[in-house]
C-alpha cells in the first residue's frame, strides 16, 4: 500500500496592496500519484508566411503593343479585262487599258483612265475591280492615304465580289498603318469571305487592342505559310508577338526564329530575350539583350526592357547588387518597370529568408510607382510578419481586409500576445471566407482561444463547425472540454489521440483501458504515463524499471522520472534508500531545480529518519550554497520547523523566535517584512511601523518594499496627509524601485480621495501606458470636468479594452449627453446596462429612460425607470428619482393609482428639496395607494 509523503512546501509571495505577505507554511501531507496532469497544447501561429502568388516577370508586349503592318503590301488579284473593240464601248476600255497600263508599271497612266472611268461609269459591272486597281495604284504611287479612301469606297460597293472583299481586307490594313484600329475592325466586319486571311487580320484588331487571348484564339489554328504571300511575314511576326503574350514562349520560338524581315528587328530581339527568360535559358536571353543594347543603346524608350531583362537575370544569378543597380537605373526611365524589379528582388531575398532586407527593398519599391500597390502591400505585411514586426504587420493585414489577410492579422495579434482581439478577426474570418482552407485554419485557431477563455459555449459550436472539416481533431478538441473539466470517461470517450486517451482514463480510474492503450506504446511520454499505471497500482517494481530506463535521456522526462524514481521510496517510506537515491540524482542533475529539490528531499529523509542533526546539517549548507534560489527559502524554513519542534506558539512568535536564534539568517530581513506584514494584517500598526522603519533604516534589498508599506500602512489607517508624504519620499529615494509601480498607484488613490485630481492625473501619466492605466486616467479627467481629454482617452480604448467596453460606454454616454448628442448618448448607455458597476448600471437606465421620455418614447422610458427601481434596490439616489420619473408619466397616461403606489415607498424618505416638491406636485390628484 502506497503511503503519504511528508512534502515540505514553502509558499512565500510578495503581494501588495489588498493581498498582505503570506508567512511560510508547512503542507502535509500530499499523495504522490493521484492524477497524471496534461495542459492543452494549443496551436502556434506560423513562425512565416508566404504569399502564395508571385509577381509574373513584366513581359515586353504588355506596354508595347506590335509594329503595324507597314510593310505589307496589297496583293494583286487576277483581274479580267472586259472586251472593247476600237476603243469602244469606252468603259471596258478604259479599265482594260488601266489593267495593262498596272501590270507595265505605267501607274500614272493607270491612275488617270481608272479616275476618269469611276467618275464617269460608276455603275459598271466591274467597278469594284476598278476601286481595288486604283487602290494599288495609289499604294505603288506611294500615295498611301489616297489608296485607303479609295480602298474604302471599294468596300462600300454593293456588290459580291473577290475585288470588294479585298478593298476592306486591304482598307483594314492600311487603317492599321495609320493606326485606325476602329475603322479596321469596321471594315473587316464587310468582308463576306471567311478563310485564314480574313480571321488573321481579325486576329491582328484583337492584338493591337490588348486583348491577347481572343487574338490567340482565332490564330491558334493558322497556318502563316497558307496565307497570300504578301501577309506571310507580317503573319509570322504577329502570331510570334500572340503566342508571347499567351506565354506560350517555346512555340513563339519557332515562330519568331523563321523572321528575317529588319522591320520587326528590335521586337524581335526583345520577344526572343523575354522567351528565352522565361523558359529558364538566361545565357541566351541575356545574349538578346546585350545584342538589343549594343545595337539600339539605351537611350530609346523601349531599351528599358533590356535592361529590365537583364535585372531579372542578376537576380537569377544571384547577382543582387547588380540587379539593384538596374532598379535604380530604370527609377527614373520607367517606374512600373523598376518597381517590378524591385519587388523580384524583395521576392528572392524572402525565399532565402532575408526577410528584413526584403521589407527594406519592398519599402523602397513602394517610392518607385503604385501599379503593385494592392500587391505590395500584402508583400509588405507578410514580409513585417515574417520579420517580427508584428504591430505593422498587423495595421496593414487589417486594412487590406480579406478573409486570408483576417487570418494574417490574428496569427499577428496572437504574436503580440492579444489573444482576445484575434478572436474577433478569426471570427471574421470564419463568416467571410469562401475557401474551405481558410475557413477550417482560423476556426482551430478559434477553438484554441475560446478554450484559453474559458468561452466553453462557443468552444463547442466551434468543435462542431471543425467536424465538417477534420472530424478526428474535432474529437480531440471535445476530449480538452472534458479533461479540463474533469470529467474524465467522457474524455476518455472523445479524444483519438491514443496518448490522451490513455490519459483520461488513468484519471478516470479505468486503469486497464488506459493499460491496454500505452502498454505497446514506445515514445517516451507514454512509457512515462505507464510508470504512473504501475505506480497507481502498487507495482513499484515494474515502475522503477521504466523510471530507471527513462531517467538515462537528458531531456525533461528524463529528469523528471529520476526524481519520481528517488521519491517512490520516499512515499512508500523507505527513508534510508530515498537519501541515497536522492543524493544520486543530486549529482547528476547538479544546479537544476529538480537536483536542488533532491538534495531537500535527502534532507527529509534523514528528518522522518530521526536523524535530525544530519538534516539540519544538510539544510544549513544549501542555504549557504543557494542562498538566492527559492530552494534555499524551503530550507531555511525547514529548519525553522526543526528549531522549533514542538513549538505550540502563534505564526508571529515563531518569525519571532526564528529571527532572535538566527539574526545573521541571510532572509531574516524578509522574515521581518512577513513579521510586519502579519501584524498590519491584524491591525496592530505600532508593532508593524516599529519592524517597517528598523528595515527601511537598515538600507537592505527590503527596504524599498518597507518604504513602500509604510505609507500603505498610514493609507490603511486613514492618515492620507501622512501616507502621501511617505509615498512621495519613497519615490524620491526609489524612482526605479521594484515598487515604484505600487507607490505610484497608491498615492493616486491617496490624491483622488484627497481631491487633489491634477496631482493624481500627474502621477497616472508616469504609469506604464496600459490600457487600465489609460481608463482611469479618463475617469480622472471626466472627474475634473475636462470631457474633451476624457473623451479622447474613452474612445482610444473603448475598441482596444473589449473586456472594460460596458463601464467605458458609461462615460462616453455621459460625455455625449453632456454634450448635447443624444443619440450616441442612448446607444452608449444601452451598452453600459451591462456594466460591473452597479452603480453606474443604475444610472444608465435611469438615464435612458430620461432620453426616451424627452423623445417621446414614454414606454420605452417606463420600462427603463422601473428597472431602476426593481433591478438596483441599493442605488437609492436613482431609486428615488426614476420613481418619480415613472410616477410622472403613469400619472399623464391615466394610470393614477399606478402612479401613487410607484410614489408611496418615498413618502418616509429624506431627499433633497427640489425633489420633494416635485414629489408634492405629482400627490395632487392622485388616489391612495391600497
Amino acid at each position: 500500500m502506497l503511503r503519504t509523503a511528508v512534502l515540505i512546501l514553502l509558499l512565500i509571495s510578495l503581494k501588495v496592496l489588498s493581498q498582505e505577505v503570506k508567512v511560510p507554511e508547512v503542507t502535509f501531507p500530499i499523495e504522490i500519484i493521484a492524477q497524471k496532469q496534461e495542459k492543452k497544447p494549443f496551436l502556434l501561429p506560423p513562425e512565416k508566411l508566404k504569399i502564395r502568388e508571385k509577381l509574373q516577370i513584366k513581359l515586353f508586349v504588355e506596354d508595347v503593343k506590335p509594329i503595324p503592318p507597314y510593310d505589307v503590301k496589297p496583293p494583286v488579284l487576277n483581274f479580267k479585262k472586259p472586251s472593247s473593240f476600237l476603243g469602244i464601248p469606252e468603259e471596258n476600255a478604259l479599265m482594260s487599258d488601266a489593267i495593262d497600263d498596272f501590270l507595265n508599271g505605267r501607274y500614272f497612266f493607270a491612275k488617270e483612265k481608272l479616275e476618269k472611268l469611276i467618275k464617269k461609269y460608276p455603275d459598271v459591272p466591274f467597278i469594284s475591280d476598278a476601286y481595288y486597281l486604283l487602290g494599288l495604284v495609289y499604294s505603288n504611287l506611294g500615295e498611301e492615304k489616297n489608296a485607303l479612301k479609295t480602298f474604302i469606297k471599294g468596300c462600300s460597293q454593293n456588290v459580291t465580289s473577290k475585288s470588294k472583299d479585298y478593298s476592306c481586307l486591304i482598307g483594314a490594313v492600311f487603317s492599321f498603318k495609320f493606326h485606325s484600329i476602329q475603322k479596321a475592325e469596321q471594315l473587316l466586319k464587310n468582308v463576306d469571305i471567311t478563310d485564314d486571311n480574313t480571321l488573321f487580320w481579325h486576329s491582328v484588331v484583337f492584338a493591337l487592342q490588348d486583348k491577347p487571348q481572343q487574338a490567340f484564339e482565332l490564330l491558334k489554328d493558322t497556318k502563316c505559310e497558307n496565307l497570300d504571300i504578301n501577309f506571310i511575314n507580317y503573319c509570322r511576326y504577329m502570331k510570334g508577338y500572340i503566342l508571347f503574350a499567351n506565354h506560350k514562349f517555346d512555340k513563339a520560338l519557332k515562330i519568331i526564329n523563321q523572321i528575317q524581315t529588319p522591320e520587326y528587328y528590335r521586337h524581335l530581339l526583345l520577344l526572343k530575350g523575354f522567351s528565352y527568360l522565361n523558359l529558364g535559358k538566361y545565357p541566351e536571353a541575356s545574349a538578346y539583350f546585350q545584342k538589343f543594347l549594343e545595337g539600339y543603346g539605351s537611350v530609346e524608350k523601349i531599351s528599358d526592357y533590356a535592361i529590365y531583362g537583364l535585372g531579372i537575370i542578376d537576380i537569377n544569378y544571384n547577382r543582387i547588387k547588380e540587379a539593384l543597380e538596374k532598379a535604380g537605373i530604370l527609377e527614373s526611365r520607367d517606374k512600373n518597370l523598376a518597381q517590378n524589379l524591385y519587388i523580384k528582388v524583395a521576392e528572392e531575398l524572402a525565399d532565402r529568408n532575408d526577410f528584413e532586407t526584403a521589407f527594406v527593398i519592398l519599402q523602397r519599391s513602394a517610392k518607385a510607382g503604385n501599379i503593385y500597390i494592392d500587391y505590395l502591400r500584402k508583400k509588405l505585411a507578410i514580409t513585417a510578419y515574417n520579420t517580427g514586426n508584428y504591430r505593422y504587420a498587423f495595421l496593414m493585414f487589417k486594412e487590406i481586409d480579406t478573409p486570408l489577410f483576417n487570418l494574417y492579422a490574428g496569427y499577428s495579434l496572437l504574436k503580440m500576445k492579444r489573444p482576445v482581439e484575434a478572436k474577433e478577426y478569426f471570427e471574421k474570418t470564419v463568416r467571410l471566407s469562401e475557401t474551405e482552407e481558410t475557413k477550417e485554419k482560423a476556426l482551430k485557431y478559434l477553438s484554441d482561444i475560446y478554450f484559453r477563455l474559458k468561452q466553453f459555449k462557443e468552444y463547442l459550436l466551434t468543435v462542431k463547425k471543425i467536424k465538417q472539416f477534420d472530424p478526428e481533431y474535432a474529437s480531440d478538441l471535445l476530449g480538452w472540454y472534458f479533461f479540463v473539466k474533469k470529467e474524465y470517461k467522457k474524455a476518455f470517450q472523445a479524444f483519438k489521440d491514443p496518448y490522451m486517451k490513455a490519459v483520461s482514463a488513468f484519471n478516470g480510474d479505468i486503469l486497464d483501458q488506459a493499460y491496454k492503450i500505452i502498454k505497446d506504446r514506445k515514445d517516451r511520454k507514454s512509457r512515462f504515463l505507464l510508470a504512473y499505471i504501475y505506480l497507481k497500482q502498487e507495482n513499484l517494481e515494474k515502475a522503477r524499471e521504466i523510471l530507471k530506463e527513462l531517467s538515462k535521456e537528458k531531456d525533461k522526462i528524463g529528469e523528471e522520472a529520476g526524481y519520481l524514481y528517488a521519491y517512490s521510496y520516499f512515499s512508500e517510506g523507505n527513508y534510508k534508500k530515498a537519501a541515497e537515491e536522492f543524493w544520486d540524482y543530486a549529482k547528476k542533475h547538479r544546479d537544476t531545480a529538480l537536483g536542488r529539490q533532491a538534495i531537500l528531499r535527502m534532507a527529509d529523509s534523514y528528518y522522518n529518519l530521526g536523524e535530525i542533526d544530519k538534516a539540519r546539517q544538510i539544510y544549513r549548507k544549501f542555504i549557504q550554497k543557494y542562498s538566492n534560489t527559492p530552494e534555499a527559502i524551503d530550507a531555511a524554513y525547514q529548519l525553522t520547523v526543526l528549531e522549533m519542534k514542538g513549538s505550540t506558539g502563534n505564526i508571529a512568535q515563531q518569525i519571532e523566535s526564528f529571527i532572535k536564534k538566527y539574526p545573521n539568517y541571510p532572509f531574516v530581513n524578509l522574515l521581518k517584512i512577513q513579521l510586519a506584514d502579519h501584524y498590519l494584517e491584524n491591525k496592530n500598526f505600532e508593532k508593524a511601523e516599529q519592524i517597517y522603519r528598523q528595515v527601511i533604516q537598515q538600507d537592505v534589498k527590503e527596504s524599498d518594499y518597507a518604504f513602500y508599506k509604510l505609507g500603505y500602512l498610514y493609507y490603511q489607517k486613514g492618515e492620507k496627509d501622512k501616507a502621501i508624504k511617505i509615498l512621495e519620499d519613497y519615490l524620491k529615494k526609489f524612482p526605479k524601485g521594484e515598487f515604484s509601480i505600487n507607490a505610484k498607484s497608491l498615492l493616486v488613490k491617496a490624491y483622488q480621495e484627497k481631491g487633489d485630481l491634477d496631482k493624481a492625473i500627474a502621477v497616472l501619466k508616469t504609469l506604464p501606458d496600459t490600457d487600465e492605466n489609460r481608463f482611469k486616467l479618463a475617469v480622472l479627467y471626466y472627474k475634473k470636468g475636462d470631457l474633451f481629454e476624457a473623451k479622447n482617452y474613452f474612445e482610444d480604448i473603448y475598441t482596444r479594452f473589449p473586456k472594460y467596453r460596458n463601464d467605458i460606454a458609461y462615460y462616453l454616454g455621459k460625455i455625449q449627453l453632456e454634450q448635447g448628442y443624444t443619440d450616441m448618448a442612448l446607444k452608449y448607455f444601452e451598452e453600459a446596462t451591462g456594466g460591473s458597476d452597479y452603480h453606474h448600471v443604475a444610472e444608465s437606465y435611469f438615464l435612458l429612460g430620461v432620453i426616451h421620455q424627452k423623445n417621446g418614447d414614454l414606454e420605452d422610458a417606463l420600462n427603463n425607470f422601473i428597472n431602476v427601481v426593481y433591478l438596483y434596490p441599493e442605488a437609492k439616489e436613482f431609486v428615488i428619482k426614476a420613481r418619480l420619473k415613472a410616477a410622472e408619466i403613469m400619472k399623464e397616461s391615466g394610470q393614477k393609482k399606478e402612479a401613487a403606489c410607484m410614489l408611496k415607498p418615498i413618502k418616509d424618505e429624506e431627499i433633497e428639496q427640489k425633489l420633494k416638491e416635485k414629489f408634492q406636485e405629482l400627490l395632487k390628484g392622485l388616489p391612495e395607494c391600497s
